[in-house]
């Protein structure tokens, strides 16, 4: 007796990317951020951003430092004594237009 044939089909068209729309869509909007955060192009990006705004920052400061009035004139000072200094001068400046 000749034996019955089986069918069987198989769906291959399962995705094992984590990254695809549908896994995506389950996920919360923080697990969504860091896993954007965590591509190089994103990690990149950011160094870029951060370098600019610390270049930018310690201008401000080189700026600052510039117009305060210190003995000697090209002594080294830290941002927090920049400030101080400028706090200080700023009263002094004060002062001198109160009187």
């Amino acid at each position: 007796m000749p034996s019955p044939v089986v069918s069987v089909t198989l769906d291959c068209s399962v995705s094992r990317d984590r990254s695809s729309s549908g896994e995506m869509g389950s996920l919360s909007r923080e697990e969504r951020r860091r896993r954007r955060r965590a591509t190089q192009k994103y990690r990149t990006a950011h160094a870029t951003r951060e370098r600019i705004r610390v270049e930018a920052f310690n201008v401000a400061f080189s700026d600052l430092r510039k117009l305060l009035p210190t003995l000697p004139p090209d002594k080294k000072l830290s941002k927090i004594e920049i400030l101080k200094l400028a706090i200080c001068y700023i009263a002094y400046l004060n002062h001198v237009l109160d009187v």
